[in-house]
């Protein structure tokens, strides 16, 4: 039986890194805002392909009808920009204006989001023995009050936002295996998020476990669990929880 490890000063010996939009949450109303929002600026025949063509994207994912835009669109707000600023010519300022409108929007009442089934209740039951981290890209405008929405306000240790993902992943992990003295054991964070580039790459390569939320069926990349919602990846960390060793680069091989 291998040894257990040293607790950290906080008695916290492993880590969950949760995504923001996408996984401690769902809904497509904030990316509807964000195409709206976008939508303001355009023409009205422009206004209502551009409106149609997002519909389509969040209603069937990628299919043979997809617009050529939006094939490489890992999830809805990266369809919005990309559609945006490659067919209907839409500015990064005008689109930075959008996107910033739907995060404040986001924090009220009128976007209908909600969490994943048992999410809130799985965080619960992790957290005496483990540091739990929200990292997300987007800005703090909105955020406190969102979470407050969702009653995710005390759920977490630890909020990381403009976390510049995937290129800023890497520094968050290393702060968070110092802080749960993992450095040397990278298997005792579990990454889980729906952006296999943002969320489950960087993190795969810095040795961590990963739960990929899958929702259309992209088949980005591999990792340690894959369903297409949140509730399909609760399991994996749990059994993941229970012995983070169990996940050591020579326990997964075999």
């Amino acid at each position: 039986m291998a040894e257990s490890p040293a607790q950290s000063a906080t008695g916290k010996r492993q880590a969950l890194l949760v995504d923001l939009d996408g996984t401690l949450y769902r809904g497509d109303g904030p990316v509807r805002a964000y195409a709206d929002g976008v939508a303001a600026g355009l023409a009205e025949a422009d206004r209502i392909t551009f409106l149609s063509i997002v519909d389509g994207y969040l209603r069937d994912g990628v299919s043979e009808r997809t617009e050529p835009e939006l094939l490489a669109a890992t999830d809805g707000w990266e369809a919005v920009a990309k559609l945006a600023a490659q067919r209907f010519t839409v500015g990064k300022a005008e689109l930075d204006t959008a996107f910033l409108g739907s995060r404040r929007a986001l924090a009220g009442p009128e976007l209908l989001v909600e969490v994943p089934g048992g999410f809130l209740d799985a965080l619960a039951a992790l957290r005496p023995t483990t540091h739990l981290v929200l990292a997300t890209n987007s800005p703090e405008l909105g955020l406190a009050a969102l979470l407050s929405r969702i009653g995710a306000q005390d759920a977490f240790d630890e909020i990381v936002f403009g976390s510049g993902k995937p290129a800023g992943l890497p520094k968050i992990l290393a702060g968070i295996a110092m802080e749960i003295d993992a450095r040397s054991a990278p298997w005792r964070i579990f990454s889980i998020g729906d952006h296999w580039h943002n969320d489950i790459a960087p993190a795969r390569e810095f040795g961590a476990v990963t739960g990929y939320i899958d929702r259309f069926g992209r088949n980005d990349g591999p990792a340690d669990a894959v369903a297409p919602t949140a509730e399909g990846i609760l399991p994996a960390i749990a059994a993941w929880a229970a012995d983070p060793d169990a996940y050591r680069p020579a326990a997964r091989s075999h």
